[in-house]
């Protein structure tokens, strides 16, 4: 759908020939790195705040999994509401009640109430999925494919970056101004966020909430396809959020005694990861989704299963978490994909549909993560993290048997019909 017509439903204005389009971008791809790197500070600041609270790693585990668990609900009740309300209106609220939620977290006196702070955090942190699914209809002429690329790429960036901003704060100021300073980034690219934003407006027709919210339900069960992207992906998700939440307290242990400033610098490797991703996944476009998850899958089991081997050794170990944060990333942009071209019709409740079951494997890998890196040490969570890997490759086996049945022994795995 072009630009013309979205204008013509109401759902976008013209940009004005005097705005700069390249700052406007640059304001979207910044909010959403920046909201979206607010979800995974409670990996990042885990040792430090289960010293805080007194409370061992295990128990300080329910803060990250909270911020995921609020993060997959904030994307099922409050993204479709950009359908509804004006995406300039909906993305200041939601940041000024991210800020407040961060300070109050800052300021709770106890684990189980610093979890209910992060779960409302994760709830309205959501930002970054309404600026992609406006960002395309308020780019110039030929440009949304790029827009929303950039804006999706920025995701990365705020992910790991966020990582080693927060390593490098935390064991200077502590973790509680880590959250206060996180909130004033929030606020202070608002004006540029608010600027960029003001073209769009909300669609045109009352639309009830409730039906909002069954059509992402709907998603689901009317696409087989979806359903397996949703599975597939929760176990991917699972597997790279139990990495990535033991990843701290692994090198700040006793055994490599590492700062909490060093461990979140360790985030370049992520970092690297995902910026590399994008370059290699176009040489693979004459590949199929599901052949691309297939190859994927198996670099992220091999991944995980070298773990157990290489825990110890860190330079092996950067590598092992370089090929999984990479895996990971491949095999996301496939489902996705996957997704999208199932539901033509209804993309935005697919997507969201499929948001939502990745971010609940998130936290369930979180949680499940550092319980077993407290029990077992990183290697259990590599044996952990290859188990997901295998749940999710007998989803995509299952996914390939079907498409082959559709489509024909001799047809394109992969494509439907």
């Amino acid at each position: 759908m072009d630009d013309v017509t979205e204008v013509r439903r109401g759902a976008v204005k013209p940009a004005e020939s005097n705005s700069p389009w390249a700052v406007h971008l640059l304001s979207l791809a910044a909010g959403s790195a920046i909201a979206v790197g607010v979800i995974y500070l409670p990996q990042t600041l885990l040792a430090a705040m289960a010293a805080d609270y007194h409370v061992t790693n295990s128990a300080a585990g329910i803060l990250p999994t909270a911020v995921q668990v609020g993060y997959a609900l904030g994307i099922f009740l409050l993204v479709p509401l950009a359908d509804r309300i004006a995406p300039r209106r909906q993305v200041t609220t939601q940041s000024v009640l991210l800020a407040a939620a961060l300070l109050l977290t800052a300021a709770m006196p106890g684990v189980v109430a610093a979890a209910a702070g992060f779960a409302i955090v994760g709830l309205v942190a959501n930002i970054a999925q309404i600026i992609i699914s406006t960002s395309a209809k308020l780019a110039p002429p030929g440009a949304a494919g790029s827009t929303v690329a950039t804006i999706v790429g920025s995701l990365a960036v705020g992910i790991f970056g966020g990582r080693i901003l927060a390593g490098l704060l935390v064991g200077t100021v502590g973790w509680r101004w880590v959250l206060v300073v996180f909130a004033a980034l929030v606020l202070c690219v608002l004006p540029a966020l608010r600027g960029a934003l003001a073209p769009a407006q909300a669609s045109p027709g009352p639309t009830a909430y409730g039906r909002l919210l069954q059509s992402t339900l709907n998603a689901v069960r009317r696409s087989r396809t979806t359903a397996e992207s949703v599975i597939l992906q929760f176990f991917v998700f699972a597997a790279f959020n139990a990495l990535w939440a033991a990843m701290v307290l692994h090198l700040t242990g006793s055994r490599h005694g590492w700062s909490s400033s060093h461990a979140g610098l360790f985030g370049v490797v992520g970092l690297a990861a995902s910026l590399t991703s994008p370059i290699v996944f176009r040489t693979l476009k004459g590949l199929s989704e599901l052949k691309i998850a297939g190859i994927f899958l198996l670099v992220f089991f091999l991944a995980m299963s070298s773990i157990v081997f290489d825990a110890d050794d860190i330079p092996l170990f950067a590598v092992s978490a370089f090929l999984a944060t990479s895996a990971n990333q491949f095999i996301q942009t496939a489902a996705q994909r996957r997704v999208l071209e199932a539901n033509g019709e209804h993309p935005a409740a697919a997507n969201a549909a499929f948001m939502v079951g990745v971010f609940a494997g998130g936290a369930a890998g979180s949680f499940t993560g550092v319980a077993v890196f407290t029990a077992g040490g990183m290697k259990s969570v590599g044996v952990l993290g290859a188990l997901l890997i295998a749940c999710g490759s007998v989803v995509w086996r299952l996914a390939v048997q079907r498409e082959r049945q559709e489509n024909g022994a001799s047809g394109p795995l992969g494509h439907t019909p």
